[in-house]
Parts: C-alpha cells; structure tokens; sequence
C-alpha cells in the first residue's frame, strides 16, 4: 500500500463536528510523514502560525506513513523521492536540504519506525515528541541518514535527551503500533489519501503544503464563519 507526498491541493469540508478544546480554542490536526518533504516544509511553516495564534489554536500532529510496508525502494521510487527532496531544497524553509536520503545507499525501506519513535517519544510529552521529530527531519533531511534504522533512532532519541528505558519500552509495545494505525485509520476516514495534511476544527481540510499566508487566511475564515451559523462547505 502507498500514498503520495502533495505540494498542493484543494481545500474541502469535511463529515465532522468542530472540535474545540480548550475555551473556544480550534483544534488543528497535522498530518504528516517524518520522510515526506512538503510535510518537512509545512512543518515550518505551522510552527509560524502557532506562535502568531497561541491559545486560540491547539494542535495534535500525527502521522500518515507514505511508504507504510518495509520494503526497498527500487530505483524509479528512489528517483521521485529525490526529486521532491530537490525540489524542496528551493523554498526559504528548505535551505540545507538534501536528496542524499534516496541517491545514496542506505534509503529507508518504510516511514512506519520514525512515526513509532514519535509516538514512542510523546508518552514522555508533547516537548518530547516535538524535540524528536526536529532531530529526525534534520538527520534525515540535512545529512541524509537513514532515520527507518533501528540505531539511528536509538541515537536521535537520546541525543534528544529522553529517557530511553521509557522509550524502549513504548517503543518496542505493540499499543504503539495500534496508535500509530488509529492516527492512520483517521485519516483515511477523512479520504486523506497523501500528506501533508491539516484538519481545522474537524471540519475543513486543507491537503498539499501551502504558503504561510494561505494556512492563515484559511484558519481566519474558519474561525470568522464559525463564530455565526456552522456550515459545511469546500473552499475553492
């Protein structure tokens, strides 16, 4: 099974009640991939929209691997995902990015480890989970490691300062497969079929990496419309 990585698609209403947890606040979900490069790009770009909105947003990240199955990339797969690696490597927030993830010879056979490490890592809280998944975008990213390896994760995780017996423990429980496979069940009830993603309040969905501005006008709007009546719509 695949999916595929999106630079940028339309916005559409989703079959959901609107989510708000804390006072008013809209919930913001994240769908992602650690190895996935638009999701490495709008990564950055929500980070600016957190801090601009603050308490009237919260947000749960969770991931959506685009290669779930462990298995190699032949050399087509290979091809794409350096050229989407390249292509990122243009924007403002993909200085440093390289594509020797996929040329060189140690590509990842599967997405599936980093998100069981990410959601190994939030069982110590959110800031945790946060710190372990900038190590692992910059390690994969930047300097091309293999971030699906077992070793590398171990390492990224400790040099993230969490307490590994903790990790090792949530990482190698099989509840943590079971909650990276409801994230992705999620999802797909949403007709998510690529990443990134980002659900707001439940109820429109905005699908391929966008510009800061556009996440903003978009968050605006929501939060503008359902002040008044609720009303399911796609936005064009």
């Amino acid at each position: 099974m695949g999916y595929r990585a999106m630079r940028s698609e339309t916005v559409a209403a989703v079959p959901r009640t609107g989510t708000r947890s804390v006072a008013g606040a809209v919930e913001i979900v994240f769908f992602h991939d650690v190895l996935c490069a638009w999701s490495y790009i709008a990564d950055q770009r929500l980070a600016l929209i957190k801090e601009q909105y603050g308490s009237a947003l919260t947000w749960r990240t969770l991931g959506f691997p685009l290669r779930p199955d462990e298995q190699a990339p032949d050399k087509k797969q290979r091809a794409l995902f350096a050229r989407h690696f390249k292509r990122a490597a243009k924007e403002n927030e993909g200085k440093g990015v390289t594509a020797d993830l996929w040329t060189g010879n140690d590509a990842p056979n599967s997405s599936t480890p980093p998100l069981l490490a990410l959601e190994a890592a939030r069982a110590q809280g959110d800031d945790a989970h946060d710190d372990l998944l900038k190590a692992l975008r910059q390690a994969a990213f930047l300097r091309g490691l293999n971030v699906a390896r077992r070793d590398v994760l171990v390492e990224l995780a400790e040099s993230s300062g969490l307490d590994m017996p903790r990790f090792f423990a949530r990482f190698d429980d099989p509840h943590t497969q079971e909650r990276v496979a409801k994230g992705v069940a999620e999802a797909e009830a949403l007709e998510i079929k690529g990443v990134p993603a980002l659900v707001i309040g439940g109820e429109w969905l905005m699908q391929g990496c966008r510009e800061v501005a556009e996440y903003r006008d978009v968050i605006d709007r929501y939060m503008k419309e359902r002040a008044g009546a609720p009303e399911l719509r796609i936005i064009h």
